[in-house]
């Protein structure tokens, strides 16, 4: 019997569908800030309000959705050559807006803020990319009016729940299926069994 009960044991287990952990995805706009050596974009570690820029650097700024908590966020698309964006002011500082690829957004564009060398990149893209939209707790929200509304919004999450509810329920008719097979088996042992005890008492 131990050896049946095992068996159902085991079939239940393997009837229930793995968990998936659905986490939420956000846009916002992302912070960037060009490395000079290997001309390669870095998500910056300060918020453009206090991370400093000096002349000839090269920031961006991308609306992006994160796919997950712990996934990297895309860069900024478009050029990054800072001479070809601020062919007049080498001294300036070059920006790059990267408006994300929704319907209705902008297209992508850079524009050099000549006069931002020694401020902060929040001063550097409000001088060529006005009006900007912060949130109270100082996120940026908005890029030249875009979007017009939301900061930080949470998207997808009832689609993805959705989705995982779907899938749970395709599992129902296998576990049925499965969990009947699994107590075919304990009867037909159980019987067996059975039938190995009446036979062994009937030749004692």
């Amino acid at each position: 019997m131990r050896r049946a009960l095992a068996l159902l044991g085991a079939v239940l287990l393997l009837c229930v569908p793995a968990t998936q952990a659905w986490a939420a995805s956000y846009t916002y706009w992302s912070f960037w800030q060009l490395d000079a050596e290997s001309g390669a974009w870095g998500y910056a570690t300060q918020g453009p309000g206090t991370a400093r820029v000096s002349g000839g650097d090269v920031v961006g700024f991308h609306f992006t959705t994160s796919e997950s908590a712990t996934a990297p966020p895309q860069a900024p698309r478009g050029t990054t050559e800072h001479a070809g964006i601020c062919p007049d002011a080498p001294d300036g500082v070059a920006v790059v807006i990267d408006f994300g690829t929704a319907d209705g957004a902008p297209a992508a564009r850079t524009a050099c803020a000549a006069g931002a060398a020694g401020s902060t990149a929040a001063a550097a893209l409000a001088e060529v990319a006005e009006p900007l939209r912060y949130g109270s707790d100082g996120l940026l929200c908005g890029i030249s009016d875009y979007p017009a509304t939301g900061c930080g919004e949470p998207v997808a999450a009832a689609e993805e729940e959705d989705e995982a509810a779907d899938d749970g329920a395709s599992f129902l008719p296998t576990i049925a299926t499965l969990s009947a097979v699994a107590l075919l088996a304990v009867a037909a042992l159980w019987h067996n069994r059975r039938r190995r005890r009446d036979d062994a008492s009937g030749a004692a």
